[in-house]
């Protein structure tokens, strides 16, 4: 298996690893063994990554755990090996899984109101899946989406419903835009403003991921999507499209465990309050391509590529330094379906208005400080720096920003909330907020 070996590892950050000679060969995984509540331990053999005669190596193996602990559906979880026959290493399983449902609603206010409401579950059908149902809307309009993850497989189907007013200003910038999009430059920005226009946006998306190795997914995502403005201008009509995308990760930062709200999925709490015995490197690399037509049912002709890198540097005090790149061009895409710097930004900052383009390509830094560990909960500062330019009016402007989030996060509350300040440094805005599970 590949890894990523950055030029840090020159500075001796990464540590020398022992590599298999025809003397000393790795062992293999010999017989697995597992002990289960609901699902059956065929099933939890099948989602455990290491399988009898794979190599095994310690890096490995603990991959394999966490992938399981990512489940975030075991009360208990415990791992043990012994020396099997022929020199391999049988595995043993002890794990204590249960289900979960659980509800979430959130409200935000300000100039425009929005709010939502989720419902995730948790190995409802014994197969350490996971479902979930969210809607939310605003002033701006609607959005609801339902999904499920099942072994390899990832489903989703959403839809969104716009109604809003797009504002161009001087210099290339417009007014960010979405349900969940509370921030109204009207004011702030009226004597740059040159017009505005009407909108409304319909769309429909189905997404298909599979995940055919521990690192590697591929999805498909067909759209129905229709723009009609007032008065009539610009691109009214269909821009049904097909985006197809590669994912390649071997990432070290967790997601969001819901199953944590009724008890599950903290099993591995305490290793995660030790310090690790080196310091550990992981990445995530997502390419796609969109293209639209008569043979999609368009009205107009698209064609997008996108690229998006991150590379996350975890150091021995679980404090973690964050990099990321993302570029995109249209390369045939009318107006509507323009690149927008805010999709070139890391997505931490705060914008009321962005940049609309051809092409641009955008960087991102940011440095994760836990100001406290404990059994309770995590408190962290982040600051960021970020930075994007767009192909526009001729040629590429820049949209930077750079800020600070601080949140908190309680272990049997999967969500982190506090506050995130944006400083926009092309127009000196500034933007404080709330932050909870994100931003909004």
């Amino acid at each position: 298996m590949k890894k990523w070996i950055l030029p840090l590892c020159l500075l001796s950050v990464c540590p020398a690893t022992a590599q298999p000679t025809e003397e000393t060969p790795f062992p293999t995984v010999g017989q697995i063994h597992a002990t289960t509540t609901r699902m059956s331990p065929q099933t939890l053999k099948k989602r455990f990554l290491l399988k009898p005669n794979d190599p095994f190596t310690v890096p490995l193996y603990e991959k394999a755990q966490d992938d399981l602990h990512d489940l975030r559906v075991f009360k208990k979880l415990d791992f043990s090996i012994q020396d099997g026959e022929n020199g391999q290493k049988d595995i043993f399983i002890d794990a204590q899984d249960g289900y979960y449902i659980f509800p979430l609603a959130f409200a935000a206010g300000g100039k425009k109101s929005a709010a939502a409401l989720s419902l995730a579950a948790g190995n409802l059908f014994k197969q350490g899946e996971s479902t979930f149902v969210f809607a939310g809307g605003s002033s701006d309009g609607f959005t609801a989406m339902a999904g499920a993850s099942v072994g390899n497989d990832f489903f989703s189907l959403g839809f969104t419903k716009l109604n809003f007013e797009q504002r161009f200003y001087q210099n290339g910038w417009s007014n960010t835009f979405g349900v969940f999009s509370t921030t109204d430059d009207e004011d702030e920005y009226a004597p740059q403003l040159r017009t505005r226009l009407h909108t409304r946006k319909d769309q429909l998306a189905f997404t298909y991921m599979r995940r055919f190795s521990r690192t590697v997914r591929a999805f498909i995502r067909p759209e129905y999507v229709r723009y009609r403005y007032s008065p009539h201008a610009l691109d009214n009509g269909s821009h049904n499209q097909v985006t197809l995308g590669l994912r390649l990760t071997d990432d070290v930062r967790k997601g969001a465990n819901m199953g944590a709200l009724s008890g599950y999925g903290l099993t591995d709490k305490k290793k995660s309050l030790q310090n690790l015995p080196r310091a550990r490197q992981g990445y995530a690399v997502n390419l796609f391509y969109s293209a639209g037509g008569r043979w999609s049912g368009s009205d107009y002709t698209i064609s997008k590529l996108g690229l998006e890198a991150t590379w996350v540097l975890e150091l021995k005090n679980r404090h973690m330094w964050v990099a990321e790149v993302r570029a995109q061009d249209a390369f045939r895409a009318p107006f509507s379906d323009g690149v927008l710097s805010t999709e070139l930004l890391s997505g931490v900052g705060r914008y009321d208005r962005q940049i609309r383009g051809t092409r641009g390509a955008g960087a991102a830094t940011s440095f994760i400080f836990y100001l406290l560990r404990n059994e309770t909960g995590l408190l962290s500062l982040a600051p960021f720096y970020e930075l994007a330019y767009v192909y526009n009016g001729g040629r590429y402007r820049p949209h930077s920003g750079a800020g600070a989030t601080l949140t908190y996060k309680l272990w049997r509350f999967p969500f982190p909330f506090g506050l995130n300040y944006t400083r926009n440094l092309q127009d000196g805005s500034d933007q404080v907020g709330f932050v909870f599970g994100g931003k909004f």
